[in-house]
């Protein structure tokens, strides 16, 4: 049951959305997020170095290991609850909070007002080869 209750909160709810319907503005908004993807690009490939350790400082646990590898893709509180056999909403954040908070993760909202979890665009840019080392550790 308390499964079903997490699914629930995938979803956005509908008081906190807002309808753009301006082309002008979603286009604005497409270039304002195309201007900070570059910024954290440029910040991961110039301190690639520093970036990789405080990656390594934050992913001390095998919990935190194991969620950053499953969150290459996008995946909702319920997906990580159900394939890490976390009993309640709670136990997930308690792993989950200090990924978000140490910026690696992020919230993505789907096109069906899902919320998922995602890498952020520091951990993503560093080097694929740097990403697999860091996440073989949680084996």
């Amino acid at each position: 049951m308390r499964l079903q209750e997490a699914r629930v909160s995938d979803k956005r709810s509908k008081k906190d959305s807002i309808e753009v319907s301006s082309q002008s503005l979603k286009d604005e908004l497409v270039a304002i997020k195309d201007r900070l993807n570059a910024i954290e690009t440029i910040q991961s490939i110039s301190n690639a170095l520093v970036v990789k350790k405080y990656v390594e400082e934050h992913l001390k646990t095998k919990d935190a290991i194991k969620i950053m590898k499953e969150c290459e893709t996008p995946r909702t509180r319920f997906h990580l609850q159900s394939t890490f056999n976390y009993k309640s909403g709670a136990a997930l954040d308690y792993h989950l909070k200090p990924l978000r908070e140490a910026d690696l993760l992020r919230q993505k909202v789907e096109e069906n007002e899902t919320i998922a979890f995602e890498w952020s665009n520091l951990f993503r840019r560093l080097p694929k080869s740097t990403i697999k080392a860091i996440l073989a550790d949680g084996n």
